[in-house]
């Protein structure tokens, strides 16, 4: 219950859609300092802006989203990329196929144990997943939105390696001003 009323405080304005690139900009460059080939999907991908990133920038990608207007909207952005309704908690593909998941602004909407199970049921060995946990959201009169434990994020991606970590502050002005505080992973499956 608590996703849904997040996602109902926030989803107003779309905000995300004004959010930097700067993520995909920063998966695409390790990916390429890694020598990637192969396809990156974007779990929550919304309107396709990041699918449309990557895939501009050399990195072929596609997007899934649990919305199938999310879904409408980016193949009518991006019709020349490949996009599919589907659920971060079941997702559609095959064990072991899928070469690198990308995953931000998700986890605090979804059941994170089972969005991360299911990537890793996905990922193929030695594949990469970058993704955000929101250790914080807090809006501007100072009120705790969500939170999570960095403990309890680093026990979710136990059986990732990770590669890259960092925790920054990001701020957001729309619906109503908040302030994220997140958790940046980028991890390798291992087994």
């Amino acid at each position: 219950m608590q996703a849904v009323k997040l996602y109902q405080k926030y989803s107003g304005g779309r905000h995300w859609e004004n959010h930097p690139t700067t993520y995909a900009s920063d998966f695409a460059s390790f990916l390429k300092k890694n020598l990637f080939s192969g396809t990156v999907v974007d779990v929550g991908c919304g309107t396709g802006r990041d699918v449309n990133f990557f895939n501009s920038n050399g990195i072929s990608a596609m997007g899934v989203d649990i919305s199938q207007n999310e879904v409408e909207l980016a193949r009518k952005r991006f019709p020349e990329w490949d996009f599919d309704v589907q659920n971060a908690e079941s997702l559609k593909f095959r064990d072991s196929s899928v070469d690198a998941f990308y995953m931000i602004n998700v986890i605090h909407y979804v059941d994170a144990r089972k969005a991360i199970a299911e990537a890793s049921r996905c990922l193929r060995p030695l594949g990469h997943f970058f993704v955000h946990f929101n250790l914080e959201i807090i809006d501007k009169d100072g009120n705790m939105d969500y939170n999570t434990d960095i403990q309890d994020a680093h026990l979710l991606m136990s059986k990732f390696k990770p590669l890259q970590q960092k925790i920054f502050v990001r701020i957001d002005k729309e619906p109503i001003e908040h302030n994220h505080r997140i958790l940046e992973i980028i991890a390798q499956k291992t087994e």
